[in-house]
């Protein structure tokens, strides 16, 4: 590919090195090099550049920094050509490019049209502004991305968004080097794609008579009665693909079978397993009528799809396949024909049975079908990709039957999670995934050999909306999150947080601001860090920079003030000293105060008499509940509503045992728990608890103590001495049938043990 000439005025200012990249995702290679001063508009010869990102680069450059873009063919002051120091243009990547802002070069080069486009979105982020005005910070950039997947999703289905709120989605994802929008476009609360030859998909199907407020949780639920919906015609939707091409996106849209189906049923009943006619539901969760596997329906799918896929040209089309309740089939006479008919063992192998009549059509059409990990059970179809969504664990079975992969673990990637603990943050899911945590996100998991590797095609974010519902809330769950994974799926080489931070801190925060994005500042409010400590716990108020200062004032609640108001930096802590024993616990408030008087951290802390004490897991939690280890079972903090995953630590097992060490042999009368109770996201209170009591590791026991759970915070009475508690807890062997995740393993929430 030919070169591109820019042409700058320019001033040459001493360049102050740094380690700091104003680029991210970073790139492979990025060195500093001077300024180049920009007056009025940027000059460069476009005889090479496509014209779309001409496009692209003037609309940018106008809209953030009120530049014009000029094109010339003439003699340019600085010539940004062919370095002439290369006998050979340079070999790149595909996606590749190499910026050579220095006055031995001045070129920039790219393996394609989409390796320019990455280009101009890291020039746009080296243009910077001081009291001189406006420059390019000059540089040698070397880049090129890591994986072929690199992802964003959203959840239109929940909540509608409109072509221009989805335009602007995309808009972002070019500015980070995203190159898949995986668009959720039917779901059990909303069909959003016209469909010409089932025209009530839409018009029954796109519409709601009520949307629920509040929690999944809360109860007794509360319902907005206002008719709620809205669709994208044919048209609409081929405007969004292309205005996503001309960005060099990829639009792969998800067809949702077969469950997540309410809303279809809702327009065509007689594709149920009953033919009950129901409305589209107004609340969140899962629902036990799906698609039915007869012959029809299948028929009907593959309509739907004919059509769908005259509209995308992505290689993949994506049919869900997740959360399918088999309660229906398990009772109805079509299934268990079709099962007779095909030597079905059982209704997994009757997904499998439907998801492979969708591969085989796929494939007859050129596509290639992309599914959740669920489409592994009962039999993975041959030409099927999978997204792995439940952990890694399917994503690595799947890259061992050599399928390729896309990883999307909740772990990292589920941006409807809480970003923070802060009472501040919107209603969200549950869950707890801060920015730092979604920088830990590695593609690629351990245990995958080199040629298995080479199946994962990237990963991606999800974004569900039962709980977005605007596009400024949106993009406050997806930035600067989304920074942090574009370093994940781009990078080779991603630097350290801290680095990767100190890059977001002194450069994309203005560009954000610049690009009007209602970006989450919850990084800026100051973190909890709680640490065990003699006798206590330590209490850290971490800010995000060195200079953020802040007060904090506790009291003790019902009596008098603490530490009244106590001014902090960023290393300073807080020691609380658990109760003594055979006291009651002490109720400790903090809240904290910006540099204005806002208050934007309340805490309570219980300082019982086990606060900060040793505990073996013998269980393990859950990775994606696993905050603070151990130590979230004693820090004090009693987990609240709604619930963030921060306060618990969460299990999917039968049991969970763990042992709590006091330190040395005490009179014990009663142990006390807490328990999350939130059937419509699979958490269930546990059927039993068992304590033991032993004066030493060697446990010589004296008595079991036993209880069933009928409370979120039961208490055992023991009245008996010893060193170690070992507590046991029971949890059902699996949901029942008719309730919140029926047939499948509960979890168990745990937030806080207390032991007097």
């Amino acid at each position: 590919m030919k070169n591109l000439v820019l042409v700058l005025m320019w001033v040459l200012l001493v360049n102050q090195a740094s380690a700091q990249c104003p680029i991210i995702p970073s790139p492979s290679f990025y060195s500093p090099g001077m300024k180049y001063r920009i007056e009025s508009a940027l000059v460069l010869d476009s005889t090479e550049l496509d014209v779309n990102n001409w496009n692209y680069f003037k609309s940018c450059l106008k809209n953030l920094f009120d530049i014009d873009l000029k094109h010339t063919e003439a003699n340019p002051l600085f010539h940004f050509g062919a370095s002439p120091n290369l006998s050979q243009p340079p070999n790149i990547a595909d996606e590749g490019y190499i910026i050579d802002l220095t006055l031995m070069g001045n070129s920039i080069d790219a393996g394609s049209r989409s390796g320019q486009f990455y280009a101009i979105n890291s020039l746009l982020q080296l243009i910077s502004h001081d009291e001189n005005g406006w420059y390019i910070q000059g540089a040698t950039v070397r880049d090129e991305p890591a994986f072929k997947w690199r992802g964003l999703h959203l959840d239109v289905s929940r909540h509608f968004f409109s072509v221009d709120e989805v335009k602007r989605y995309i808009d972002l994802m070019a500015l980070y080097k995203f190159n898949t929008f995986h668009w959720h476009l039917t779901d059990d609360q909303g069909w959003r794609i016209e469909i010409k030859q089932y025209p009530k998909l839409t018009e029954v199907g796109a519409y709601r008579d009520s949307t629920m407020l509040g929690h999944y949780s809360d109860q007794p639920r509360i319902f907005d009665k206002n008719a709620y919906g809205g669709f994208y015609t044919q048209d609409e939707i081929r405007e969004v693909v292309k205005y996503a091409q001309e960005r060099h996106i990829t639009v792969v849209p998800e067809i949702e079978l077969p469950g997540h189906s309410r809303a279809a049923l809702a327009a065509y009943p007689e594709l149920s397993c009953t033919g009950l006619q129901q409305g589209v539901p107004g609340t969140w969760g899962i629902f036990d009528d799906i698609y039915c596997s007869k012959q029809e329906t299948i028929d009907f799918m593959k309509n739907v799809l004919s059509e769908v896929i005259e509209l995308f040209p992505s290689e993949y089309i994506h049919i869900g396949g997740d959360e399918a309740p088999k309660v229906r089939w398990e009772a109805c006479p079509n299934c268990k024909k079709v099962m007779d008919e095909n030597e079905l063992a059982n209704t997994h192998e009757l997904q499998s049975y439907f998801i492979k009549q969708m591969d085989e059509f796929l494939t007859s059409k050129g596509k290639k079908l992309i599914g959740w990990d669920e489409i592994l059970e009962g039999g993975l179809s041959p030409n099927a990709a999978v997204m792995s969504w439940r952990g890694m664990q399917g994503g690595i079975e799947a890259a061992q039957q050599k399928h390729e992969v896309v990883m999307t673990p909740t772990t990292y990637c589920y941006f409807d999670y809480y970003q923070s603990s802060h009472p501040s943050e919107p209603l969200a899911i549950g869950g707890y995934l801060p920015l730092e945590k979604v920088y830990k996100f590695n593609p690629v998991p351990n245990g995958l050999s080199a040629d298995e590797a080479k199946y994962i095609l990237g990963g991606q974010a999800n974004l569900w909306a039962e709980y977005i519902t605007s596009l400024e809330q949106l993009e406050y769950m997806t930035y600067p999150r989304a920074l942090a994974l574009a370093q994940s799926v781009w990078c080779h080489e991603k630097p350290s947080f801290e680095a990767f931070l100190s890059d977001y801190l002194a450069y994309q925060e203005d560009f954000l601001e610049r690009n009007d994005v209602n970006y989450a500042r919850s990084i800026h409010q100051p973190q909890l860090e709680i640490s065990r400590k003699k006798n206590g716990i330590n209490v850290h108020f971490k800010g995000m920079g060195d200079d953020y200062h802040f007060t904090v004032s506790t009291k003790e609640i019902g009596g008098y003030s603490m530490s009244g108001g106590q001014a902090m930096g960023v290393n300073d802590t807080l020691f609380f000293e658990k109760a003594p024993w055979g006291t009651d616990p002490k109720i400790i408030q903090t809240s904290v105060l910006d540099e204005a008087g806002r208050s934007s951290l309340v805490n309570r802390f219980v300082l019982h008499s086990n606060l900060g004490a040793e505990i073996e897991m013998v269980t393990q939690p859950h990775p994606k509940y696993n905050h603070n280890g151990s130590l979230n079972l004693v820090d004090g903090i009693i987990g609240t509503l709604p619930w963030k995953g921060s306060q618990w630590l969460g299990f999917d097992t039968s049991y969970v045992e763990f042992i709590v060490d006091l330190g040395e042999e005490k009179d014990i009368s009663s142990v006390e728990l807490g328990f999350l109770d939130q059937n419509g996201s699979w958490i269930y209170l546990p059927e039993q608890i068992t304590v033991q009591v032993s004066k030493n590791s060697k446990w010589c026991l004296k008595k079991k103590f036993t209880t069933k759970v009928e409370s979120t915070d039961p208490t055992l009475l023991l009245n008996t001495s010893g060193r170690y508690v070992r507590v046991r807890i029971e949890a059902m062997e699996q949901i029942p049938i008719g309730q919140e995740g029926g047939g499948n393993m509960p979890w168990t929430f745990i937030d806080e043990i207390q032991i007097r």
